[in-house]
């Protein structure tokens, strides 16, 4: 009898942790790492950075996204999910820097943010920003 109780609250433990997965979540090794994320702002930069990181913001209403990105050496690509699917939005790589916005106007909601590192990149920084009209 002891087993079988055993064998259920083992098999109800991995379903609560499989549930509590979830499908934006950050993996990275970075050196010199500083982050912030609000509601309406995220932001990093490193000295290294190689993985993934993914920032939350919140629309209150349809808006844009301003950005800006800049890296040293190394390969990025960021992506937005409105909870659907990751589209690209932009792709940074060796001494380049990027400055643009996203549109969102008829968006409300939560919207997901990934840095993806192809490798190791270095000497970089993100900046995202929620504007409204």
């Amino acid at each position: 009898m002891k087993k079988v109780i055993i064998s259920i609250l083992l098999a109800s433990l991995m379903v609560i942790s499989l549930v509590g997965c979830s499908m934006h979540g950050s993996h990275y090794s970075a050196l010199m790492l500083v982050t912030t994320n609000t509601s309406e702002k995220a932001s990093m930069s490193f000295s290294s950075f190689n993985g993934t990181k993914v920032f939350t913001l919140t629309l209150k209403e349809g808006g844009v996204i301003k950005y800006s990105a800049e890296i040293e050496s190394g390969e990025a690509i960021v992506y937005i999910d409105k909870g659907e699917e990751k589209t690209e939005m932009f792709k940074i790589g060796l001494g380049e820097s990027v400055k643009s916005f996203y549109e969102l106007y008829n968006y409300k909601g939560k919207v997901y943010i990934t840095v993806e590192s192809n490798g190791k990149i270095s000497e970089g920084k993100f900046e995202f920003e929620v504007e409204y009209n």
